[in-house]
């Protein structure tokens, strides 16, 4: 389960999630995409919330994991097991899930580059879900940062469907380049926008 939220154990500010979901089309190679994107060539980024040290924000980044444990998910799935990475498959029809992990691997055994920092596409970053990260807030004398949690209920409308949803997609390397707005659940699309990530500044 994710934190609502973090903040200072010292003067108590607090540091939310920009985005909490993301999504990688895998074969997206950098030309024009026409039309809305079909919900097959979309995959949840499997994700571990950080501190981006460049960004100066919490932010999710991709939580990459060694070749193997692909391969031991994708071998769960055959044997009709189901699996929690790289993404949740209990409630999958079993055939999608084998179809869905082996795009994984496939996808895993091609990535080139470190994982990234999704607020900005670097990898600068302290990872927030270890057991004592102790993350020092920079304008406090004795501050960490900890996670919070809020239980609460939602009752509303799915993203993308009374308003944009705006969840940031991704090629293979986790290079951002749109955002998914719409989902028409009758033709099984979304549409999206393009996007970039933000120009890095050194100052």
């Amino acid at each position: 389960m994710f934190p609502t939220s973090y903040a200072c154990t010292c003067c108590g500010e607090r540091f939310r999630l920009a985005q909490r979901a993301a999504y990688y089309c895998f074969d997206f190679d950098g030309g024009p995409i026409d039309g809305p994107l079909p919900l097959a060539r979309i995959f949840p980024v499997p994700v571990r919330p950080a501190w981006c040290k460049d960004c100066a924000e919490v932010c999710l980044v991709e939580d990459i994991a060694p070749v193997r444990a692909f391969e031991n998910a994708f071998g769960a799935v055959r044997a009709g097991r189901a699996v929690e990475y790289p993404l949740e498959t209990d409630q999958r029809d079993p055939e999608e899930a084998r179809e869905d992990v082996a795009a994984y691997l496939r996808w895993r055994l091609t990535r080139r580059h470190p994982a990234r920092a999704l607020c900005c596409g670097r990898t600068n970053f302290q990872f927030l879900d270890v057991a004592q990260p102790l993350l020092k807030h920079a304008e406090c004398d004795f501050g960490v940062i900890e996670p919070r949690y809020t239980i609460g209920s939602f009752n509303g409308s799915a993203p993308g469907t009374r308003s944009p949803a705006n969840f940031p997609v991704h090629d293979g390397e986790g290079v951002l380049f749109g955002l998914l707005t719409w989902l028409h659940r009758d033709s099984g699309t979304w549409d999206f926008v393009p996007a970039a990530y933000p120009p890095f500044s050194e100052d």
